[in-house]
């Protein structure tokens, strides 16, 4: 039986970085990367943006070519998912039958789109976005006048949407909340991005749902709830993902909404970590548990996990954050906009670049900037981090000429 010093499961960015920092910590030990895709680790984000408007060769996508894992030593085992582990033994075993022991692994495992069960639904011409290969199917039907449903509204619909209109698609999103981003938005901010979206030729059918897909042989046209045809040549769905838990659920470790992690991303099993969309981490910022489905969370707790699996005592400490492109519109947003019970716009809408604040009881809780300076995010996160009680200072957090350095 082949073993390993440690096991890195999944072939994402947690994977990548965990590879990295446990090598920086443990020059000798063997390190096995085994990921269900035939690629070494590459850079999602591009899928939706740049590589699907052809802007990024493919070769660009991979963080390091596979010369790097061999002169780093670490075993890659590609287009092989880990069926099944076994904590009590210290064994996983392969999609091929073989088994592989070993000292400790992480679980990076991230997620699978949720796929909707629709007449038609799995017709050719429909598709999903998680992978390299899923972008490039899409981007393969991409070409001006082609026309194109999507299926959801979140921040992966919308990178998708305006990255085909600037292809010359014409999209249609359907949604089924009031506004696009019902999640974390209030109206106001929804419809100046849906609106900015629809001056650049998206169509938007809000308060709908898609109830069927119809085709002969390739999918031809939607059917909404209200019996609204929509003519189309392909189909994009993006509603959101589930995490990969079931390797955890068979090996009886603690899953909840993800994989469950203490503060050093432990598994309910000392020597098993989880890493990335998967993982269930206790935030230490708002004292809660929360699973996050962002690049920067995937990196650092990659990092953090790595380096305690090489035996360090490094505690989770990330204010969360995301960025996003949409046409010439870069959004950068941290923090908890769960709970808030106040919403001021830092500068104005009309001018394309402000940002929203999020705040419960005079505490900031999220910022959701557009087009702004990154000197504006030090500061705000220290806000978050601090809890300073803003009571009375709602007039200078609305006025971008008032330094928010000083509110600290």
């Amino acid at each position: 039986m082949p073993s390993t010093t440690y096991l890195l499961i999944g072939g994402g960015l947690a994977s990548s970085q965990a590879a990295k920092f446990i090598r920086k910590h443990d020059p000798n030990g063997a390190i096995t990367l085994a990921s269900a895709e035939p690629y070494v680790p590459y850079d999602r984000p591009p899928l939706s943006k740049e590589f699907l408007r052809g802007q990024k060769p493919r070769e660009d996508l991979f963080f390091d070519p596979e010369p790097f894992f061999r002169e780093n030593r670490v075993d890659l085992v590609l287009g092989t998912a880990v069926q099944g582990l076994d904590p009590s033994q210290k064994t996983a075993t392969l999609a091929n039958g073989e088994t592989i022991a070993f000292e400790k692994a992480l679980i990076a495992t991230g997620g699978r789109p949720v796929h909707l069960k629709l007449p038609g639904g799995d017709l050719p011409g429909v598709h999903y976005l998680r992978t390299l290969d899923d972008s490039a199917a899409i981007a393969s039907e991409a070409s001006p006048g082609k026309r194109a449903v999507l299926i959801g509204a979140g921040f992966i619909g919308m990178e998708v949407a305006a990255s085909l209109t600037q292809q010359g698609v014409r999209v249609t999103v359907v949604e089924v909340a009031p506004h696009i981003w019902a999640r974390f938005a209030d109206a106001t901010l929804a419809g100046f991005f849906q609106d900015y979206c629809a001056q650049q030729g998206i169509v938007f059918l809000t308060n709908e749902m898609v109830t069927e897909m119809r085709g002969d042989g390739h999918v031809s046209s939607v059917v909404t709830k209200s019996g609204i045809a929509l003519p189309c040549d392909f189909v994009c769905i993006g509603v959101g993902i589930v995490p990969n838990v079931e390797l955890a659920q068979q090996a009886g470790l603690a899953v909840n909404n993800g994989i469950v992690v203490n503060e050093y991303l432990q598994t309910s099993h000392p020597d098993i970590y989880a890493a990335g969309d998967v993982a269930n981490y206790l935030d230490p910022v708002f004292r809660k548990r929360r699973r996050v489905e962002h690049w920067g969370h995937a990196e650092y707790c990659g990092q953090i996990a790595g380096m305690n699996m090489a035996g360090a005592q490094n505690t989770y400490d990330l204010l969360t954050y995301v960025w996003s492109d949409i046409f010439d519109l870069h959004l950068e947003f941290a923090g908890d906009e769960s709970e808030h019970d106040q919403v001021l716009i830092r500068g104005r809408m009309e001018d394309n670049s402000f940002i929203a604040l999020y705040l419960k009881q005079h505490v900031l809780m999220a910022y959701f900037a557009i087009n702004t300076n990154a000197r504006e995010f030090i500061p705000l996160q220290r806000l978050i981090r601090r809890k300073v009680d803003l009571s009375g200072k709602e007039t200078q957090l609305q006025d971008p000429t008032v330094a928010l350095k000083g509110l600290l």
